[in-house]
């Protein structure tokens, strides 16, 4: 006779798919008529929007616009110019059975942009883009495992608990952060943005009830022309925001959440007193994943005092997670230039070729510098710096990387530049219970308990009491109302026969 377990299940989350992509796209573009021929290529500063993420026949499709402004010096070494250009991209991510219930999950970002000078009126700029998908499917998870309550007279099982941190909601929400910005005390008057870089960081998260409220901010770096010519001007501005997502759960251990920038406008406009602000309109996905502990409970071992038994066995595989770090590496650096600097007009620091490595996370930091030289002439140089750091043992996976901190400290023709990167990690663990389905009795082959002693003294040779009484067709329940409460540290047991 086969007898099965009953089981009580809770509501969880599985990743089911996991999918890495580097997508290439390239855009060309010609200077602006009101602009003069292109001398040297200044910096570039490059984004990446998410427009849309479908379910597809074959798996996920998502769409996207890269963007990039180009900063050129002009012939004559003395203004600054902008090429702005836009690519539209999309790219499929096939997933074999696809259920139709599946949460996706997009982290998308800018791995490396390289601009080049096709010719004094032309510009030629190539993205490499990275984009991880994850796919989450609702599952079931068995959290209790007991005995029926019927014909199982005889049979005794062990069951063994196994703590796990596993997925228990999956949702996003979209938003729009708007704010006006005023500019700096005293720079020049602005005559139009030349660039603009948006940076998305989520800081902290609180469950309360069943929603979860997120706080974090939107870092804002922005140059502009002044109105008689003159510039670059640049500037940093930091916008909080805080949203509330009902997610469905009343626990949470872990969370991770992963903005993404779905739009961005900028402009520069007039306030009220007549003075120029940067009105900025940034168009926000955030992505949460709620995680929560749960004890699993499963049945280990099995015998019966009546007859034989056959052990169905089962392997259970939980992907979950324990913890999340935030890991600060930097690197310093002495930065030849060709030319004496006599002030250092823009800095645009930018991360690329963030790769995570067994332990090891890298990354490269390229600073682009705009500066004027001694003789009052414009120039610009790159350089990267390379940043590594060691991240402890365990899986660990990167849900976020961005530039912390830029220092520069321009001497002559040196400049010291210091960075410093800041990662999210995600440590996983990959767990593995070995555990019993089912049971079959073998009523055939059944025990002989008249051939059995009703009482046995046995010496107890460091076996558990799970061990003495499956040899000795007792229980430990039996053993322990005989023996009493200090069988542990007792060299001779009773043992009673017991069904």
């Amino acid at each position: 006779m086969e007898i099965g377990f009953e089981k009580s299940f809770e509501s969880r989350f599985r990743e089911s798919a996991r999918i890495v992509k580097r997508i290439q796209e390239s855009a060309e573009s010609v200077v602006p008529d009101t602009d003069a021929d292109i001398g040297k290529i200044a910096a570039v500063q490059s984004a990446v929007l998410l427009k849309s993420k479908d379910l597809s026949g074959r798996g996920v499709l998502i769409t996207g616009e890269a963007r990039a402004c180009v900063l050129c010096i002009d012939e004559s070494r003395e203004h600054i110019s902008c090429v702005r250009l836009a690519k539209p991209f999309s790219a499929e991510f096939e997933i074999a059975e696809l259920t139709g219930e599946e949460q996706t999950q997009l982290s998308l970002a800018v791995a490396a942009t390289d601009a080049r000078l096709l010719n004094p009126r032309k510009v030629s700029v190539t993205f490499e883009l990275a984009a991880e998908l994850s796919c989450y499917v609702p599952e079931s998870v068995a959290v209790e495992t007991a005995l029926p309550g019927e014909s199982c007279r005889g049979l005794h099982v062990r069951c063994a608990e196994t703590e796990l941190t596993l997925p228990n909601a999956v949702c996003e929400k979209s938003f729009v952060l708007s704010e006006q910005f005023p500019l700096p005390a005293g720079s020049v008057k602005p005559e139009r943005l030349i660039c603009e870089q948006t940076e998305l960081r989520a800081d902290d998260c609180q469950l309360i009830g069943s929603k979860a409220v997120v706080k974090g901010r939107a870092l804002i770096r922005a140059a502009w022309l002044g109105e008689d010519g003159s510039g670059p001007v640049q500037a940093s501005f930091s916008a909080p925001f805080s949203q509330i997502i009902d997610i469905g759960a009343e626990t949470m251990d872990l969370c991770t959440v992963r903005p993404q920038v779905t739009g961005a406008y900028y402009d520069l406009v007039d306030s009220i007193s007549g003075e120029k602000v940067l009105d900025a309109e940034v168009h926000v996905l955030l992505q949460l994943v709620s995680r929560s502990r749960i004890r699993v409970r499963t049945v280990s071992d099995a015998y019966s005092n009546l007859t034989p038994i056959a052990l169905q066995t089962e392997t259970l595989h939980y992907d979950g997670a324990d913890q999340r770090r935030t890991l600060r590496i930097s690197a310093a650096e002495s930065v030849d230039l060709t030319e004496d600097c006599a002030d250092v007009r823009c800095v645009f620091p930018t991360l690329s070729r963030c790769a995570l490595e067994g332990e090891t996370l890298s990354a490269a930091a390229n600073l682009d510098i705009l500066y004027c030289t001694g003789s009052g002439e414009l120039s610009a140089v790159r350089r990267t710096l390379m940043l590594e750091g060691e991240c402890g043992p365990g899986k660990a996976r990167l849900l976020t990387a961005g530039l912390a901190e830029t220092d520069l400290r321009p001497a002559g023709k040196t400049m010291e530049a210091r960075m410093t990167m800041e990662a999210e990690l995600l440590y996983e663990t990959e767990t593995e219970i070995s555990s019993i389905a089912a049971v079959t009795l073998d009523e055939e082959q059944a025990f002989d308990l008249s051939r059995f002693p009703s009482l046995t003294m046995v010496r107890r040779e460091g076996e558990c009491l799970w061990e003495i009484a499956k040899r000795y067709h007792s229980s430990v329940e039996a053993i322990e109302a005989l023996d009493g409460g200090e069988q542990e540290s007792r060299g001779m047991l009773l043992v009673p026969k017991s069904v």
